[in-house]
This record gives C-alpha cells, sequence and structure tokens, in this order.
C-alpha cells in the first residue's frame, strides 16, 4: 500500500519534549484491510546541526485513521510513547 504521512493525517506531534515530525515509511494491510502495520519515523530538531529520529512499528485499526477523532487519538498515543520512552518502540493504538 502506497500511503504517505499526509495521506493517514500524521504530519506532527507537539509534546512536552518538543514538537517532532511524523514520517510514514511503510504501511502494509492486515485482516482484510480492518488494520494498518506501519513502521514511522519521528524527527525532532536537538539543535541547528542535529536531529533525533525514533523509528515506531505501529498498528492501528484503518477506521481510526478514517477521521479526525480517530486521527487525533492516534496521535494522542504517539505523544504519550514520545513523552514516557526513549529511543526506538513499537505501538498498538487501542481505541479510548
Amino acid at each position: 500500500m502506497s500511503l504517505n504521512s499526509q495521506h493517514l493525517g500524521l504530519n506532527e506531534v507537539d509534546a512536552s519534549k518538543g514538537y517532532s515530525g511524523v514520517f510514514v515509511q511503510s504501511v502494509v494491510e492486515s485482516r482484510k484491510g480492518e488494520n494498518l502495520v506501519m513502521t514511522i519515523i519521528l524527527e525532532q530538531n536537538v539543535d541547528e546541526e542535529n536531529i533525533r529520529t525514533r523509528k515506531v512499528q505501529m498498528l492501528a485499526g484503518a477506521s481510526q485513521l478514517a477521521t479526525c477523532t480517530g486521527r487525533d487519538r492516534v496521535i494522542k498515543q504517539i505523544r504519550q510513547l514520545i513523552e514516557t520512552t526513549e529511543g526506538d518502540g513499537a505501538l498498538t493504538v487501542t481505541p479510548e
């Protein structure tokens, strides 16, 4: 599947640790399109010359990314991951 950050409505996250850009590296459909397994890259400027990157494997329901409310929930959970962990990681987006 060829989707990018703009198609999924995931462009940026503003967290207590600073702003991070969200870049979708890959998307694979599972369960007949019900779920999306994504590799996303989070980029955060450390200073004028350095960028911190984090690779996150994320599983989300396709329906969660189909609405503004659902995308807001996904961004909220990415924000929580940024604020509570360091380095690369994995995230299973759960409905609220």
